[in-house]
């Protein structure tokens, strides 16, 4: 997930779900993790990804 982030090509929480089989709260839980370990990161609605700031 977080070379995803890296790529900026993650789609959306619940396309990235489905392409990582799991579940969209999931999503949500290893977007916080990686935030806090990695530092921030936001959901560009252009891109249609989340990417680092």
């Amino acid at each position: 997930m977080k070379d995803l982030i890296q790529k900026e090509s993650t789609g959306s929480p619940k396309e990235l779900a489905t392409r990582l089989g799991i579940s969209e709260r999931m999503v949500y839980r290893y977007v916080r993790e990686i935030a806090e370990q990695h530092g921030e990161l936001e959901y560009c609605r252009i891109k249609n990804s989340y990417k680092f700031k």
